[in-house]
């Protein structure tokens, strides 16, 4: 059966990390994602996302789908099935919002991983590394975009706190191995 690991949680937690490292070890696809911006020095069509003209962005079919400034993103229908073409089992990086619809169209081709850290105090440390401006991640850490888990999801969500890579790992391998299984 055909299976999507949404990916979802505040930023900082390791959510690209885990992505990576279903694809490095077990060739998981990541469901590319649409946008209307430009590329960037490095990025591929095809690639880093599907880049669109307003004109093609507004023929596909969204489970989710966002305007930040003047640019438009979203994960489609059309780019969930050609991951599919690729793997029975694929995964997806999410904002919260964006696992309600798909829990709703895909029901039980869903598996949700909620990731988080066991502290905020370990998050600020990670943003801090990474280089995230300080008054942001006072505001991150303090708002909507902290990313919570919302109690109508608690159902749904496989939560895994990220405070050590290894031990994440290990929880990774023993999900592929439950979902391939």
């Amino acid at each position: 059966m055909k299976k999507i690991i949404l990916i979802a949680g505040p930023s900082g937690t390791g959510k690209t990390t885990i992505s990576d490292y279903l694809t490095e070890k077990y060739n998981i696809p990541r469901v590319l994602t649409h946008t209307t911006r430009p590329m960037r020095l490095g990025e591929k069509q095809n690639v880093s996302y599907h880049f669109e003209t307003d004109e093609t962005f507004s023929k596909l079919h969204f489970f989710e789908h966002i305007r930040y400034g003047s640019y438009q993103y979203g994960s489609s229908r059309e780019a969930l099935n050609l991951a599919w073409k690729k793997s029975n089992l694929v995964s997806l990086i999410v904002d919260i919002k964006g696992v309600y619809t798909y829990v709703k169209q895909l029901g039980d081709k869903v598996y949700f991983l909620y990731v988080t850290t066991s502290t905020k105090d370990e998050l600020r440390e990670r943003l801090l590394k990474r280089g995230d401006d300080p008054a942001k991640i006072q505001e991150r850490l303090s708002g909507s975009e902290l990313n919570l888990l919302p109690a109508d999801l608690k159902n749904y969500a496989h939560v895994l706190v990220n405070d050590d890579l290894t031990q994440t790992k290990k929880a990774l391998d023993a999900l592929v191995a439950k979902l391939r299984g």
